[in-house]
């Protein structure tokens, strides 16, 4: 039990000894803590914007107007 207890030990402070070398170079690097996908992300919607034409704000009010549309219960009946 002493032995595993001791490898826990050892690995946590290798652990935390990892994340501290990992904080220092990031600070000398520049680097701002900003997630590296939010910035990806950002930059992705910014650049593949095209201009919208009124035939595509129709379509989308359309669309828009037909998702919130009820649904009416029909009853159907069966032919023979």
């Amino acid at each position: 039990m002493g032995k595993i207890l001791w490898i826990l030990l050892i690995f946590g402070i290798f652990i935390f000894v990892m994340r501290l070398i990992g904080r220092f170079i990031a600070f000398f690097r520049g680097n701002t803590g900003r997630p590296a996908s939010s910035y990806y992300q950002q930059r992705q919607q910014n650049t593949y914007k095209k201009p919208e034409t009124q035939e595509d704000r129709i379509m989308g009010y359309q669309k828009k107007s037909f998702e919130t549309t009820e649904v009416e219960d029909v009853e159907f009946e069966e032919i023979k």
